[in-house]
């Protein structure tokens, strides 16, 4: 680990917490973090090289992605559509990430014969942080994440063929079908059933935590085909289509104002070739699916964004009498705040790593979004104590600071259970990082 701040110190002025309006980091300066012999840089007297720095190409690429949002993403319409349900942003929403999909972005590290651009992974680093810093409304993430990756992991050539490039172009919107009312976490232990009719397949059950899916033409289906192996062993994955007969949802308002749903699924027909892959196999392809995807998410820029504006609060908010920025107990929680984008910061690069490497996350992958899962409260948390009580009010009112943020941040800092609360993480860490017995 770096200290903190020293990240950035080869790119440059900007390392105070009184620089407001930095990116996460400057082009000219990228990670690549493999061990001795696997990184293209040198190596210094045998240890692991830290490289921070972006090749031309990807400087240039980094350019593109932010000319490209500089034109079709106009500040008023940029929104986190995972907490907003207005339509005319949504309708936005749409339009903005077909345009992505013409660029070929959704696919952008896919094989080109399935609708891709066969770009390195960093791209898609860069990509997830420059849209992450602008808010960009890119939907779809269970589409070109979840289930494209599942698809180039197990899918039939015939499947890849023929879901990819319509993927890549947004032309349905997937919803995610894992999650069951008792059978959260701990996806193994789902009930829904798909039975064998002939070349079809019976599905019966419930979905809880359908996020998107009132927005959705299909949902990327978990079932159990066969209750008699090992509950691993006996799950397959199913391109559903949620117009069908028997599909019913009903909504789930979360606390940060979106929308998630509840999902009934009763007696539906579906065909054989919706099947995804081989059955059975349905827990490694989605174990395996957002690696393959291309699904790198940017949560630290999603943070950094944050923290800027609430540096430029503290410098122009004063409180008896002083500037924030200039109390010691604020600039305490200023770098606190800091730390914690860094920290996240470097375990993305080291993800990014492990992909250009071909090395198996550490600590069963489970560290980092244990890391991710928790700091994103504590994050919030923090912003509230500098802010102060002014930090609950809402949007609406005039007195709100930094447009109703704080309180905003608070209410979503809690929407920290997808893929596995951090307490279940935190066993899995145990277990398959650190080899303890369960």
């Amino acid at each position: 680990m770096l200290p903190l701040g020293s990240a950035r110190a080869a790119s440059g002025p900007g390392g105070s917490v009184e620089a407001a309006g930095r990116r996460p980091h400057d082009p000219g300066r990228s990670c690549h973090l493999g061990s001795a012999g696997q990184s293209t840089r040198r190596p210094i007297r045998g240890q692991p090289v830290v490289d921070f720095n972006f090749t031309a190409e990807e400087n240039a690429f980094r350019k593109e992605v932010r000319a490209f949002l500089e034109a079709e993403l106009p500040p008023e319409k940029a929104f986190d559509h995972e907490f907003n349900e207005d339509p005319d942003l949504w309708e936005f929403a749409f339009e903005f990430t077909r345009k992505v999909g013409q660029k070929g972005w959704i696919g952008l590290t896919w094989p080109t014969e399935y609708g891709g651009l066969a770009a390195p992974p960093a791209h898609r680093l860069i990509m997830a942080e420059e849209f992450a810093l602008h808010e960009a409304p890119l939907v779809n993430v269970i589409g070109w994440g979840l289930a494209a990756g599942a698809l180039l992991v197990g899918g039939t050539e015939e499947q890849k063929k023929r879901f990819l490039p319509g993927i890549a172009a947004f032309d349905r919107f997937w919803a995610e079908g894992l999650t069951e009312p008792d059978s959260g976490s701990d996806l193994a232990s789902l009930s829904t059933r798909a039975e064998r009719d002939g070349d079809d397949w019976i599905i019966t059950g419930q979905k809880t935590y359908t996020t998107w899916g009132h927005h959705a033409d299909v949902m990327f289906l978990a079932a159990r085909t066969d209750p008699d192996v090992p509950r691993h062993a006996g799950i397959s994955v199913f391109c559903l289509d949620l117009k069908d007969p028997g599909v019913t949802l009903t909504p789930l308002y979360n606390l940060g104002g979106g929308r998630q749903n509840h999902t009934f699924i009763d007696h539906v027909r579906v065909p054989g070739d919706q099947l995804i892959g081989e059955q059975g196999k349905g827990w490694s392809y989605i174990m395996n699916a957002f690696y393959a995807g291309g699904g790198l998410g940017a949560r630290h820029a999603d943070m950094q964004l944050i923290f800027d504006k609430v540096v430029a609060y503290c410098n122009t908010t004063t409180r008896g009498g002083r500037l924030l920025i200039k109390d010691p107990m604020v600039r305490s929680q200023l770098a606190e705040l800091e730390w914690m984008i860094d920290c996240m910061r470097l375990m993305t690069y080291e993800a990014l790593s492990n992909i250009e490497t071909r090395q198996p996350p550490q600590f069963g992958g489970a560290l980092s979004v244990v890391v991710m899962k928790e700091h994103q409260l504590q994050f919030a948390q923090i912003i509230t104590e500098i802010v102060g009580p002014l930090a609950q009010l809402r949007t609406e009112s005039r007195w709100a600071p930094i447009d109703g943020g704080p309180e905003a941040w608070y209410r979503w800092s809690f929407a920290n259970h997808a893929g596995g609360t951090s307490q279940v993480k935190r066993m899995v860490l145990a277990t398959r990082g650190l080899g303890l017995p369960r």
